[in-house]
């Protein structure tokens, strides 16, 4: 509720500009193919970040890595802490399929590490960009999500230390005398198979770079959009709103989708960059418009492959 009276908010404060929306409105149909053109990358980078983080041999297709992919895509755009949902759900989905459950939960605990480094980067490369077009602005919003996102990064790799691994085990053997059934053993299989995966840094660095490329895609995605809506920006302008507004979209990511949160984050990187709200509100809904439609289709196909693998 309080996402979407931010929503209202800036839509009023800025309803002069909204006369114009119904012109803005007519090229949806191309926006919305295009959205979709520039997404398929985002899940290709991602699948293929997580692909090459596997051994050769525990391996699974690219096609249906990037299957399993879309299934995540779907839960972070239509349910609550989706990205968390998703993630945990195609990795058990791995396991079903044959992988071994310490490396499944491996590269996937290494893979969200990895995203949210992937979304630091972009983050810093979005500030940089917005002091080479405006070196008097404000700053306080992107250093503000560089720390969050740097402090998540610093406390997923903490856990994924030794240290921190020892203390749970710790735990477990304590909750396992009465709960015999938590046997602490595969917490040692898991930590065996993040310091073989941390040990190969050339992957780790490819796929962070994948990491990044698919979060430079979105700014492509906003950039295809804007200019078939009738308003271009610029590569550096669309870098500059795509990482502002994905800053301000974690604050929203219990939400389903970040309802409400994500298209008030689009609109205020727009006004950051001096764009009208009026387009902005387009390329909002053409992204919402593309998440359903992928996130709903996804959902669908997620469910049937949970019920073929039922005994």
């Amino acid at each position: 509720m309080l996402a979407l009276l931010v929503l209202a908010a800036l839509l009023l404060v800025n309803s002069g500009e909204l006369a114009s929306l119904p012109q803005v409105l007519a090229s949806l149909p191309l926006a919305l193919l295009a959205s979709a053109g520039a997404h398929f990358p985002q899940i290709l980078f991602t699948a293929w970040a997580w692909l090459i983080l596997l051994p050769r041999e525990d391996r699974p297709a690219l096609s249906r890595m990037l299957r399993l992919r879309w299934y995540r895509e779907g839960a972070d755009a239509l349910l609550p802490a989706g990205s968390v949902v998703g993630q945990a759900g195609i990795t058990r989905l791995m396991v079903r399929d044959g992988m071994p459950g310490d490396l499944a939960a491996g590269t996937a605990t290494i893979g969200i590490s990895l995203e949210a480094m992937g979304q630091m980067v972009f983050t810093i490369l979005g500030l940089a960009f917005f002091l080479a077009l405006r070196e008097d602005a404000e700053v306080s919003g992107f250093l503000t999500g560089i720390a969050v996102a740097g402090g998540m990064v610093a406390l997923l790799v903490a856990a994924q230390r030794p240290t921190a691994l020892g203390l749970l085990r710790r735990v477990l053997e304590r909750l396992a005398r009465r709960w015999p059934r938590l046997e602490p053993l595969w917490l040692d299989r898991f930590q065996a198979a993040l310091l073989r995966l941390h040990a190969d840094h050339g992957k780790l660095a490819l796929a962070l770079l994948l990491h990044v490329g698919c979060w430079v895609m979105g700014a492509i995605e906003m950039m295809l959009v804007l200019a078939l809506i009738g308003h271009p920006i610029s590569f550096a302008e669309a870098m500059v709103i795509e990482a502002f507004a994905q800053v301000l979209r974690n604050a929203g990511f219990l939400l389903p989708g970040a309802a409400g949160v994500q298209e008030g984050a689009i609109i205020a990187g727009g006004l950051l960059m001096g764009v009208p709200v009026a387009p902005m509100a387009t390329a909002a809904l053409v992204r919402r418009t593309r998440e359903i439609l992928v996130g709903s289709t996804a959902l669908l196909a997620w469910r049937r492959d949970e019920v073929r693998g039922q005994p």
